[in-house]
């Protein structure tokens, strides 16, 4: 059982590998270009009970940006490249530990600027909010299709926690 000061690390080493989260995240990403960390980020915020703002969102996801499309973007890039190309099998595996590795150092890093930007509170959790929130700050619509995927995302992170 996971506490509310469980830190985001150990929260997405619970939630992501829980059947149909990975997927779902993926088809996230690929299909809306969303990013999978700071959705990740906005289930944690929401399963704590931390209430924030679309403009809370909005800094949340200036603040990723950058890192998102020079660093975690170009590993991603270049590891699809090469399994499209045929490439070689290990030079894809030390790409994607490479990407992987970054994700997980930046997941110490994007917490840390939630804590920053949010305060602790007493918010009823609301993983929903947060990823519509999340989904807004990146600029992206929610849509009624979107909010479905959403809404399964929220039930899934906030299952049995």
């Amino acid at each position: 059982m996971l506490s509310k000061d469980t830190s985001l690390a150990d929260y997405v080493s619970r939630l992501y590998p829980r059947p149909g989260v990975e997927s779902l995240l993926l088809r996230l990403q690929n299909e809306r270009d969303l990013d999978v960390l700071l959705l990740l980020a906005a289930c944690w915020l929401g399963w704590g009970g931390r209430a924030a703002t679309v403009a809370d969102w909005r800094a949340i996801c200036a603040w990723q940006l950058p890192w998102h499309q020079q660093i975690i973007g170009p590993l991603r890039a270049a590891r699809i490249a090469v399994r499209g190309l045929g490439g070689d099998g290990e030079l894809y595996v030390r790409l994607k530990e490479c990407e992987q590795g970054a994700e997980w150092f930046q997941l110490a890093r994007l917490e840390a600027e939630c804590l920053r930007l949010i305060p602790a509170g007493d918010a009823e959790p609301d993983c929903l909010q947060h990823l519509i929130s999340c989904c807004v700050g990146q600029g992206v619509a929610v849509s009624d299709a979107l909010r479905a995927q959403l809404q399964e995302l929220a039930e899934r992170a906030t299952d049995n926690n």
